[in-house]
């Protein structure tokens, strides 16, 4: 019996649970020494034969093959990465079938699976790429003309270029040829998973410049493709709150008001009600065509109707003449923070526009959502969108940030819509390719810039526009029925010592005998925080040195509720507790970083 193993990109741990097995189990062990870690070795049994098949040809290794197969012996193929890539594993197969040999395969991780670990890379990023190209160089060995790089390149998917380190100059010219640009991102990747692995970031065009620097002439791979950036994706829909899946329902659900006019109108108005699954709809049509087909009457009045909408939805959207629309809702747009998205869609479906709240309302993203149902022509105006620009609220939204200054926001778009720059610094980690035309706090400092951080206080510019993550639990244990006033005074008091603004709370957390607890609700209702409540089963499992309190237990049966609960909640413990006038007050902050 012969079995093909995988032996993994390199780390000797990383070979599978069952290649491990049979490799201790065989009586023969012919292993690619090249590639091949040899402390994979140690694993042999006392008496196994070890051959090298970097110094044998393929009649050799079938020879030991058949020897071991008329002794009755195991071999173990011992092939780097996994056995299919480039482990020319076919023609020994075909052999051992021509003989009678019984074989199998055992698979094994690909160096381009460690590559992809090495550099914390997600080959298949949403809007980025969805697919990736495994290919080398035609060097000593051809490959099919159809399968260039050149002609790869073409279709912009990511790819990993194996067997190719000594070709860099090449590699670009092809890929450049079809297609992909010189600052196209690109990563080398030397000798992944194993104890001197190196990862090189670079572009395209810097591919043999990378690697002459850095000495790398060998088992390295390449990675071309802008999920090297690991920047600019779109959120997954698998975790995604607002997606529906077989397992869970949409959580934070868009609430869309869809008011018609017209006979045909109303066709549209229920095809949309029906297509925006993941939102929650509600139809409405003049009288006169909406009893025709179901839909409810807008009533009493248009101006009414609009303005409990205004109230109770988070987007409306008017199907029939933009003036209708724009009179509908003038006496009732108040700020861009709060107002609803409105659309416009004209009765034929032949465009969709974006009227109000489109980047932080969502506007924007449901007008195409809208107008990949109908085919219609998304019309949007904002300036940043049009000209391709970051835009700030953009980002906030995207990152669940809390803009301060909303005057300092629009200041920043005109300036980055000039072409101008603007400074930029977080005091979180970022992830993804930053925008050029924000600058870096490290560099000269522009006097206006964007500072992510928790504090108001944190102004490194002198027009600092500050965006602050929700990242923030307020741990909460008090009396019985003590007043809102105290424990948001205690609170707030906890949050000024820490240096943290009350906008970078996300919520509040106690103890399940606090759920009802007026004080508490009044305090999260005016905030608009939310809360989170643990029986004192789960506040034993958080982990960390609390404050203890005999009290505390033998009211409870837990030692400490306000540090537990806000690390159970939130994360890290950044405040420990703090007791006056019956309540304490302890915060946790969750990790956090901005994403690109």
């Amino acid at each position: 019996m012969v079995h093909f193993i995988g032996a993994g990109p390199g780390a000797p741990d990383l070979i599978t649970v069952r290649g491990q097995k049979l490799l201790g189990e065989a009586d023969i062990i012919i292993y690619a020494g090249s590639l091949v870690n040899p402390a994979l070795l140690d694993l042999k049994k006392e008496g196994c034969v070890v051959y090298n098949s970097a110094t044998m040809t393929l009649e050799q290794v079938i020879d030991v093959m058949k020897e071991a197969e008329s002794k009755g012996q195991t071999v173990a193929r011992l092939h780097t990465g996994d056995p299919c890539l480039y482990g020319a594993i076919r023609e020994q197969i075909d052999a051992l079938d021509a003989l009678g040999i019984a074989h199998d395969d055992c698979p094994g991780v690909s160096s381009f699976c460690g590559a992809a670990a090495a550099l914390e890379m997600e080959y298949t990023l949403p809007d980025i790429s969805q697919s990736v190209v495994i290919t080398r160089m035609a060097g000593r060995t051809p490959v099919p003309e159809r399968e260039s790089i050149a002609s790869f390149a073409a279709h912009q998917a990511t790819m990993v270029v194996f067997l190719s380190t000594g070709l860099l100059e090449e590699l670009s010219r092809e890929l450049i040829a079809g297609g992909y640009t010189a600052d196209t991102p690109a990563a080398i990747v030397y000798k992944a998973t194993w104890p001197e692995e190196k990862t090189f970031v670079c572009t395209v065009g810097t591919l043999a410049e990378t690697a002459k620097k850095n000495q790398i002439t060998k088992t390295a791979l390449m990675i071309i493709g802008n999920a090297v950036s690991q920047g600019n994706y779109r959120r997954s829909d698998l975790y995604n709150p607002a997606f529906t899946t077989e397992f869970r329902e949409a959580e934070n659900k868009m609430k869309i008001a869809i008011a018609s006019f017209t006979r045909n109108g109303c066709v549209w108005n229920q095809k949309l009600c029906a297509a925006l699954k993941k939102h929650s709809c509600e139809g409405y049509a003049l009288e006169k065509y909406g009893k025709e087909v179901g839909i409810p009457a807008i009533a009493p009045s248009l101006p009414a109707w609009t303005e409990r909408m205004f109230q109770k939805m988070d987007a409306i959207l008017f199907i029939g003449a933009c003036g209708i629309a724009v009179r509908s809702i003038a006496p009732y747009v108040k700020s861009k923070k709060t107002d609803p998205a409105v659309l416009c869609m004209d009765e034929q479906g032949k465009f969709v526009i974006s009227l109000l709240s489109g980047h932080i309302g969502g506007a924007n993203e449901l007008t195409e959502e809208v107008a990949a149902i109908t085919g219609a022509v998304p019309v949007i105006t904002t300036a940043t969108d049009v000209n391709h620009k970051f835009a700030v609220d953009v980002f906030a939204v995207k990152n669940h940030c809390e803009i301060c200054e909303m005057e300092l926001a629009k200041e920043a778009a005109a300036l980055l819509v000039d072409g101008k720059t603007v400074g930029f610094c977080s005091r979180f980690p970022v992830k993804g390719t930053k925008p050029e035309e924000l600058i870096p706090e490290e560099a000269a400092k522009p006097s206006m810039g964007i500072c992510i951080t928790t504090s108001e206080e944190d102004s490194p510019y002198e027009r600092t526009l500050h965006l602050i993550p929700k990242v923030i639990t307020v741990g909460i244990g008090c009396k019985k029925n003590t007043p809102a006033s105290r424990i948001e005074e205690k609170v707030l008091a906890a949050l000024a010592a820490a240096g943290i603004s009350p906008k970078a709370v996300r919520q509040a957390a106690s103890i399940d005998l606090k759920a009802q607890e007026p004080g508490i609700l009044q305090l999260v209702e005016k905030y608009g925080w939310q809360y989170r409540t643990f029986s004192a089963e789960e506040l034993e499992t958080a982990e960390g040195e609390f404050t203890p309190s005999p009290f505390v237990k033998k009211i409870t049966g837990i030692d400490n509720v306000c540090e537990r609960s806000a690390v159970l909640a939130g994360g890290r413990l950044i405040k420990k507790k703090k007791a006056a006038d019956g309540v304490t007050v302890a915060l946790a902050a969750a990790d956090w970083r901005a994403v690109f």
